[in-house]
């Protein structure tokens, strides 16, 4: 079962990006493993605020 684990900025979440974003990591699954997985293909979004976010040594929400 593939399982796709996304973590992003929570800002850059909405209902229509977790839409596209789910739909289309599953039809990159299906390209490559075939229509098969389709339903075994589970996709997970971490929406995560910016300020627990580490990049370069700062807080992501700097």
């Amino acid at each position: 079962m593939p399982f796709i684990e996304v973590k992003i900025y929570e800002k850059r979440l909405n209902p229509e990006t977790e839409r596209q974003l789910i739909e289309r990591l599953t039809e990159a699954t299906v390209d490559v493993f075939g229509e098969g997985v389709r339903e075994h293909t589970w996709v997970v979004l971490q929406p995560i605020p910016a300020e627990r976010w580490g990049i370069a040594g700062t807080p992501g929400s700097s």
